[in-house]
């Protein structure tokens, strides 16, 4: 055991406290705040009812006129319209919801009222695509083309094509992918409209079969776009990691910082298309707590700043002593070595039984411990105000020295003496 004697400090903070703590920050700090949840709810809503009155009065507009025209691909595309119409209730709805900040159930908020809106979407889209199918086959009417139906699909294909973009600016606004889902939705109409005009315009140059074939590709275009629906979002509920180059990117912000190294062990996972965030930084080994916490709090800030998609994040402070790399994919369950030391509770009693003769001139309460990898160092802190009269400091180290040789832990014993200036 070795000691290092050091003389009067005059200011707070040198003897610094270094170990593995974890920093955790909260929702009011770093996560989403009441207001940002309320105004996100206040777009979605908004963008969802102009959409909804869009889908209405053009899916009536084209059954009418499929209707007179006895064009089934035309009525397909009029049910189209209004099943947007239903999603977009649906949406309305759950969109109403997943905006409520985190409650005692639901401590990560309710996004993923979202994520599993947006499957069953997926789910009654892939059933009206089998029931446009069905019917475009089955049915033996004859298509004719007529201008009032011309009329319909151009409207339809001009107006959802606005709607597609201003739906999906404002879900990338707020970063909902419900929204972002429900702007592909409105496109797959103005497409579905698309191929459903061309199979007018064959019918009119003599192809009656070409009315049934765009129908046949509207309900194609709808049952891939759910099936991708449905697939990105179960994704999103067994907790699939975000992209990897995302990843990679949210370790790079964290890395460019000073003091900050080697981010590791990250995890995320994605809800309503945010993304939560745990990971392990290291920092400097002789960091106090208090600046390894502000450390923490400066790497979340970044990241938050450099990548808005990420709504929290959760950071576990390691010291450089020993500098790691992403290790949470083989975990072997092992006890970690500083583990195998003792608490602090218990260094304390032992610290007050082998140094009992020097409790008048030891803040003992105050003694910093390290825990490293390959041991335990302790700083004793002296306190020069209390030292008796014609003791020298050297003579009063040696001795805490010898008193501390007893002791079955620690790799390096530190004497702090202190002036009283530092309370100061």
């Amino acid at each position: 055991m070795a000691i290092c004697k050091k003389s009067a400090l005059n200011r707070r903070g040198v003897h610094r406290g270094k170990g593995i703590h974890s920093v955790y920050l909260s929702n009011d700090l770093y996560g989403q705040s009441m207001s940002e949840l309320q105004q996100e709810q206040r777009i979605a809503k908004r963008v969802t009812l102009i959409g909804a009155i869009w889908d209405c009065l053009l899916g009536i507009a084209k059954i009418i006129a499929g209707y007179f025209s006895q064009s089934q691909a035309l009525i397909a595309d009029g049910i189209h319209s209004l099943s947007d119409l239903v999603t977009d209730v649906f949406v309305y709805f759950a969109s109403s919801n997943a905006r409520q900040g985190p409650d005692e159930n639901h401590p990560y908020g309710h996004l993923r009222f979202e994520t599993v809106t947006t499957v069953f979407l997926g789910i009654v889209l892939i059933i009206v695509a089998f029931g446009i199918g069905y019917e475009s086959i089955t049915s033996h009417t004859q298509a004719e083309f007529t201008w009032y139906g011309l009329a319909a699909l151009l409207a339809t294909i001009i107006i959802k094509e606005i709607i597609f973009h201003y739906t999906k600016n404002a879900g990338e606004k707020i970063q909902s992918k419900l929204l972002i889902a429900n702007a592909w939705h409105s496109r797959s109409d103005a497409l579905s409209s698309v191929a459903v005009l061309i199979g007018l315009i064959g019918v009119s140059f003599g192809y009656a079969w070409a009315d049934m074939v765009a129908s046949i590709v509207v309900a194609l275009l709808i049952g891939k776009m759910a099936v991708e629906m449905i697939w990105e979002n179960l994704a999103e509920l067994v907790d699939t990691a975000p992209d990897p180059k995302l990843i990679a990117q949210i370790k790079g912000t964290a890395n460019s910082l000073k003091n900050v190294m080697a981010p590791h062990d990250v995890r995320a996972r994605s809800m309503a298309g945010k993304i939560y965030l745990d990971m392990h930084i290291h920092v400097p080994s002789y960091a106090s707590v208090s600046e390894g916490h502000y450390l923490g709090d400066l790497v979340a800030y970044t990241i938050k700043k450099a990548h808005p998609q990420v709504a929290d994040v959760m950071v576990h402070i390691d010291t450089d002593d020993k500098v790691q790399t992403d290790s949470f994919q083989n975990t072997d369950n092992k006890k970690p070595p500083h583990l195998n030391l003792p608490a602090r509770h218990q260094i304390m009693a032992d610290l007050g039984f082998l140094l009992r003769q020097h409790t008048d001139y030891l803040d003992i309460e105050h003694t910093k411990l390290h825990y490293l990898a390959d041991g335990l160092d302790i700083e004793l802190i002296g306190l020069l105000d209390k030292v008796p009269e014609g003791r020298q400091l050297h003579h009063l180290t040696q001795a805490i020295y010898l008193d501390m040789k007893s002791a079955p832990y620690g790799n390096k014993v530190t004497v702090l003496w202190q002036s009283p200036e530092v309370d100061k």
